[in-house]
C-alpha cells in the first residue's frame, strides 16, 4: 500500500484509510554472480521465469522450455529426436568463429553447456548422432528460477565467457517453503508424433522415365530405381513400362501412401519426481529425485535420466551462514546416425513410393542388410548403426558466509561441474559406409572449478541523505580441465558383438588434452538516490592461461544508469503508474581456444569421407605439421562493445506494462584463423581481425485485460525481437570464409563482408542481366550453376510470442504462439525428395511438358525466350541438391505451448494427508503454419553451433501432448 503522511494535532482519534500504492512493486531479480537486487534498480535489460513457466510443459530440455518465451533469444532445436541438441543464441551473434553459446550457471558456478559429437569411421559428413548439449543433464523440476542476463552490461561480471550473455539458474532449496517438512510428488505421460514432414505424391512409383525396369525383366524390385518416376498407378502393364515381366506375369505395384510417415513411431515421455524441503526460519533443505524416461519417434531413440539434487543452507548460531547444492544426473541416450545417404534419413529419400517398407523384410536370414545396392535399408540402419552415450555429472556448490559488521559481508563460493561421457559408436558387417562392421570408443571427461570470494560493503545515507551505496569486490579463479580419448575397429569377426575384442583392425587412436585458468578480479559499485536515480558500475580484470604472457591480462568495465521519473516527479496517476529510463555502457573480453599461440604436430592421417587411413598405420608411428599458423606473442584478446537504452512503463496501476530496449553491439579484434595461399604451405595462421555488428530492439508487454471480483483473470505477456547483423570486416584481402563445422560440399556456411553472419555460399542458377534464369538452348534446362553464390541467410526479419493465460477458482488455462517471420533454410532433404520424385509438386501434370521460365543466349549476344520443353524428370532433378531452387523462406507460427490444470479446493483436502492437488494437460508444438515451405522450416541438423538453418537430411520435429499429476503432503 502507499505510505501517508498525516499532521498530529488535538485529535484524539485519527483515521486513516489505506490506498493502492501505483507504483511498480518490488521485483527481486537474480543477477551476475547470483545477486539478487531489485529489478527497479538495473540499468540494464534481464528477464526472469520461474520454475512453473517450464516444469511440466511436455518439454524435457530447459534450453526448449523457453521457447518463445523471452524476447531477444533465439533457440532452435536439431530435430525431434530424444536428446538432440539444442542452439541458443542471446541477441544474434558475437564472434566470428569462437562459441555464441551463453554462459550457463547453475547456482552461481558456471557449467559446460558443450555440445560434443561423435564421428568415428568411413561414416561421412555429420553422420554422428545427433547428442544432447549439457545443459540438457538439468531436470525443470529441479528449477526455481531461470533469469537471462542479455547484454554484456548485465553480465560483464562473469568475465570473458559470457560476452554471448548469461543464462541463471537456480536450483531448488526449500527457500520458499512455510512449513517444517514438505513432500511434492508429480508424474506426467506424454505421447510425441512426428510432425513437418512434406506431402508426397501416390500417382507415381518405382522407375525412372515412366518405366519401371528391373534386371532381365525379372520383377526383383532391388535391382530397379530407388526413384519414383515410374508408371503412373493403375497403368496397363505392358513390357515397355516394366510392369509386364519376362515370364509374362505382372509386377505387384500399388502406391504405399505412408511408407515414409510409417516410418516413424509413436514416442512417449514419462517423468516421475518426488521433493522433500522444509525450512524453520534459520535452516531450509530440498531434496529432488526425479526421473525421465523417453522413447523417441523412431527405434534406436531413447533417453533415459536420473537426478538427484539436494540444496539448502542455515544460520549457525556464530551468524556463519552456510548453503551449497549437490546436482547428480545419470543421462543415457541412443541415438540414430544423421545426415548424408548412408544414415537411415537420409536413405528414406531412396525409398520409392511403391515400395512396402513396412512390409517388406529389411534384413537377409543372418542379419544383413537387405535393401538396393548401395544404400542401407532405413529400419536396418536405425536397429544396426547408433550410437550410445553414457554420461555421470556431478555439478556442486558450496557456500560460507559471515557479516562482520550490518553493513559488511565477506562471502566465498566454490563449485565444481564435473563429468564423464562414455560413448560407443556401431556399425554393423555390411553397412554400406562400413562394410567390414565398426566400433567407436570415444571418451570424454571435464572437470571446471570455480572459486569466487566476495566482499559486499553496504552504505546507507552516504554523503548525501537518502544516498545509498553498496560496493562489491572480488576474487575468482576458473579452472577448465577436458580429457578426450577414442579408438576405432573394424574387421569385426562375430555379427553383432560390439567389443573392440571382436575387431581384427585397429584403425586409429587418439587423445586429446586441455587446461586452461582464468584468473579474475571484478568490482562492482552500485549508488541509489532517493529509490528513483540509480548508478551501477563494474570492472574485471581477467588473466588468461590462453593469451601470450604480454597480453594475457585485459580489463573491461560496464556502467549503467536507471531513472524512474514517475517517482522522481511525484507522478501519481491511476492511468499512468510507472516510468523508467535507463541506459549502459559496456566491454567484454574475451579470450582464445587452448593451444592456438604455437603451431603443433598432429597424428597423421590421409583420406577424405569416403575412406581413410589414420596412423599408427601397420605398426608405424606418424605426426604431420599442424596445417595452421599459431597466433605467437602478438594475439591479443577479442572485445565486444555494447550501447543499451531502454524505457520502462506502467499504466492502469501496473495492469499493463511495457519494456522497451535498443541495444548495439561491436564485436572487434576477433581471434579468427585466416587463409592462407596452398604454396604456402599451410591452410590458415590465428591472428586478431574482423568486425562484427548486431543492433536490435526488444520489446516485452504484459497486460491484465480481465482482473474481475469474482476471480476471473486474464493476463497477456508479449514480446518481440527485430535484429540486425552484419559482417564489417574479415581481414585485409580477406572477404569470405568458411564458420567451422560440418557441412555438406557446395553449401557452405559462411561470414562474408557486407552480409549478415552465417550465410551459406552455394550453386546458383545463372541469370542473364535483366535477372531472368539463362538457358541451354539445347536441353532446355538451366546452364552450369554458379559456384559461391549467396544462396541463403539464415537471419529472421523479426521473431516473437504471445501467452494468454486464463484463471478462475483453481482452473488455469494458457497456450503460447511463436513467430519466426523471414530468414531461410537450405533443405537438402527436400531436394533428395524432389529428385527421386517422391513430393506432391512432382506428381502433379506429370505427363505434361515444362517450359522453364528464362532466356537462351544468342550467338550475338542478344537473348530470346526460352521456348524447348522438357519432361518433368529432367524439369525436377535440373534444380540441382544445393542451388538456390532449395532455398525455403523460414517463416513458421506455432501453437507453441497449450496448459490446462485444475488445482483442487482446499476446503476438499481438509480432512485428507494432502496439502494440494492439481492435474493438467500439456501440449508442445501442436500446430505450425509455414506459407512458404512444405515441411517445417524449424530444423538444423548442425544442432548446437555457429552453423544454421542447414537441413541436412536430418530427422523431423515432434508434436507432444500429455497429462500431470502433483500433490502436496
Amino acid at each position: 500500500m502507499a505510505t501517508q503522511e498525516r499532521p498530529i494535532g488535538k485529535e484524539s482519534q485519527i483515521n486513516v484509510v489505506l490506498l493502492q500504492d501505483t507504483r511498480e512493486l518490488s521485483e527481486v531479480v537474480v543477477t551476475a554472480l547470483g545477486i539478487e537486487k531489485d529489478k527497479r534498480t538495473l540499468g540494464y535489460a534481464t528477464q526472469e521465469l520461474k520454475g512453473g513457466e517450464i516444469a511440466q510443459k511436455s518439454e524435457p530440455n530447459v534450453i526448449n522450455a523457453l521457447q518463445g518465451k523471452v524476447s531477444g533469444v533465439n533457440i532452435t532445436g536439431a530435430s525431434g529426436l530424444a536428446g538432440s541438441s539444442t542452439n541458443i543464441n542471446i541477441r544474434g551473434i558475437t564472434s566470428l568463429t569462437g562459441s555464441n553459446q551463453p554462459l550457463f550457471v547453475v547456482d552461481g558456478i558456471p557449467i559446460s553447456n558443450d555440445a560434443d559429437r561423435t564421428n568415428g569411421g568411413a561414416a561421412g559428413t555429420l553422420y554422428g548422432a545427433q547428442t544432447p548439449n549439457r545443459a540438457a543433464d538439468i531436470d525443470p523440476e529441479n528449477v526455481a528460477s531461470i533469469s537471462i542476463l542479455k547484454g554484456p552490461a548485465a553480465a560483464a561480471l562473469y568475465g570473458s565467457r559470457a560476452s554471448s550473455g548469461a543464462i541463471l539458474i537456480t536450483t531448488k532449496s526449500g527457500a520458499n517453503v512455510s512449513k517444517k517438512l514438505e513432500i511434492n510428488v508429480s508424474s506426467g505421460f506424454n505421447i510425441q508424433n512426428v510432425q513437418g514432414l512434406p506431402a508426397f505424391q501416390n500417382d507415381y512409383g518405382q522407375g525412372d522415365y515412366g518405366v519401371n525396369t528391373t534386371a532381365d525383366g525379372a520383377g526383383n524390385i532391388y535391382t530397379g530405381s530407388t526413384n519414383s518416376w515410374g508408371p503412373r498407378f493403375g497403368t496397363t502393364p505392358t513390357a515397355a513400362n516394366g510392369l509386364l515381366l519376362a515370364d509374362g506375369t505382372t509386377l505387384p505395384y500399388q502406391a504405399y501412401p505412408d511408407n515414409i510417415r510409417n516410418f516413424f513411431q509413436r514416442g512417449h515421455l514419462l517423468t516421475n519426481g518426488v521433493q522433500l524441503a522444509g525450512n524453520n526460519g534459520t535452516s531450509n533443505f530440498s531434496l529432488n529425485v526425479n526421473n525421465t524416461d523417453q522413447k523417441g519417434i523412431t527405434q534406436s531413440s531413447t533417453l533415459k535420466r536420473t537426478n538427484i539434487q539436494l540444496g539448502g543452507g542455515t544460520t549457525l548460531q556464530n551468524k556463519v551462514k552456510i548453503a551449497g547444492s549437490v546436482n547428480f544426473s545419470q543421462t543415457e541416450q541412443l541415438a540414430p546416425q544423421t545426415g548424408n545417404y548412408a544414415s537411415p534419413f537420409g536413405t528414406l529419400g531412396a525409398v520409392p513410393r511403391s515400395f512396402d517398407l513396412q512390409g517388406q523384410p529389411y534384413q537377409t536370414a543372418t542379419g544383413g542388410n537387405l535393401y538396393f545396392p548401395g544404400q542401407d535399408n532405413p529400419t536396418w540402419n536405425l536397429l544396426n548403426a547408433n550410437t550410445t552415450s553414457n554420461v555421470t555429472r556431478f555439478i556442486n556448490v558450496a557456500s560460507i558466509g559471515y557479516d562482520f559488521f550490518p553493513w559488511l559481508n565477506v562471502t566465498y563460493r566454490a563449485g565444481l561441474d564435473a563429468y564423464t561421457d562414455r560413448r560407443k559408436q556401431i556399425a554393423a558387417l555390411g553397412s554400406v559406409r562400413n562394410p567390414s562392421g565398426l566400433i567407436f570408443q570415444d571418451n570424454v571427461q571435464y572437470a571446471e572449478f570455480t572459486g569466487d570470494l566476495l566482499i559486499t560493503a553496504k552504505k546507507e545515507n552516504i554523503f548525501l541523505d537518502k544516498l545509498n551505496a553498496t560496493l562489491l569486490a572480488g576474487q575468482q579463479i576458473n579452472q577448465r580441465r577436458r580429457n578426450q580419448q577414442y579408438v576405432s575397429a573394424a574387421s569385426l569377426s562375430l555379427p553383432g558383438f560390439y567389443n573392440t575384442s571382436n575387431a581384427a583392425n585397429f584403425n586409429g587412436s587418439g587423445e586429446f588434452s586441455s587446461i586452461r585458468r582464468l584468473l579474475g578480479y571484478y568490482a562492482d559499485l552500485s549508488l541509489a538516490y532517493n529509490n528513483f536515480l540509480f548508478l551501477e558500475g563494474t570492472a574485471r580484470v581477467d588473466q588468461s592461461s590462453t593469451l601470450p604472457k604480454n597480453n594475457n591480462t585485459f580489463l573491461y568495465p560496464s556502467i549503467s544508469a536507471g531513472f524512474v521519473f514517475t517517482d522522481a516527479f511525484h507522478i501519481d496517476s491511476h492511468l499512468f503508474s510507472y516510468g523508467k529510463v535507463r541506459a549502459s555502457l559496456a566491454r567484454v573480453g574475451r579470450d582464445a581456444d587452448p593451444y592456438v599461440l604455437d603451431t603443433y604436430y598432429s597424428q597423421a592421417g590421409q583420406g577424405n569421407n569416403v575412406a581413410n587411413v589414420t596412423f599408427p598405420f601397420n605398426g608405424l608411428v606418424g605426426f604431420t605439421p599442424s596445417t595452421s599458423l599459431g597466433g605467437g606473442d602478438v594475439l591479443k584478446p577479442e572485445f565486444t562493445s555494447s550501447r543499451e537504452v531502454g524505457l520502462n512503463l506502467g499504466f492502469f496501476n501496473n495492469r499493463f506494462t511495457i519494456d522497451a530496449t535498443y541495444f548495439s553491439t561491436v564485436s572487434s579484434n576477433q581471434i579468427l584463423p585466416v587463409t592462407l595461399p596452398a604454396t604456402s604451405g599451410y591452410t590458415s595462421f590465428v591472428t586478431n581481425a574482423g568486425r562484427l555488428e548486431n543492433k536490435g530492439i526488444e520489446l516485452l508487454g504484459i497486460i491484465t485485460p480481465v482482473k474481475s471480483a469474482s476471480g476471473f483473470i486474464w493476463d497477456i505477456a508479449a514480446n518481440y525481437t527485430r535484429l540486425r547483423n552484419m559482417v564489417k570486416d574479415i581481414y585485409p584481402g580477406v572477404t569470405s570464409s568458411s564458420i567451422p563445422g560440418d557441412y555438406f560440399i557446395g553449401s557452405v556456411p559462411s561470414y562474408v563482408v557486407g552480409q549478415p553472419y552465417g550465410v551459406v555460399l552455394g550453386q546458383k542458377k545463372a541469370t542473364a542481366p535483366d535477372g531472368q534464369y539463362l538457358i541451354d538452348g539445347k536441353t532446355g534446362l538451366w546452364v552450369p550453376e554458379l559456384n559461391s553464390q549467396v544462396i541463403a541467410n539464415p537471419n529472421a526479419n523479426w521473431q516473437g510470442g504471445i501467452t494468454n493465460t486464463f484463471s478462475f477458482k483453481g482452473f488455469r488455462f494458457s497456450f503460447l504462439v511463436d513467430a519466426v517471420v523471414g530468414g531461410d533454410v537450405l533443405s537438402f532433404t527436400q531436394a533428395a525428395y524432389k529428385y527421386a520424385g517422391m513430393l506432391k509438386e512432382t506428381g502433379q501434370d506429370r505427363e505434361l511438358p515444362r517450359v522453364i521460365p528464362g532466356v537462351i543466349q544468342n550467338a550475338d549476344g542478344t537473348y530470346r525466350q526460352n521456348n524447348i520443353q522438357v519432361d518433368a524428370q529432367s524439369y525436377w532433378t535440373g534444380q540441382g541438391f544445393q542451388s538456390e531452387l532449395q532455398v525455403f523462406d523460414a517463416t513458421h507460427y506455432t501453437l507453441r505451448e497449450v496448459s490446462l490444470g485444475y488445482t483442487l479446493p482446499k476446503g476438499l483436502l481438509e480432512h485428507t494427508p494432502f496439502g494440494n492437488v492439481s492435474v493438467s494437460l500439456s501440449g508442445r508444438n501442436l500446430f505450425y503454419y509455414a506459407p512458404n515451405a512444405n515441411f517445417f522450416p524449424e530444423v538444423n541438423t548442425q544442432g548446437a553451433g555457429n552453423i544454421r538453418s542447414l537441413d541436412l537430411q536430418g530427422p523431423p520435429s515432434v508434436r507432444s501432448y500429455g497429462a500431470y499429476l502433483r500433490f502436496t503432503l
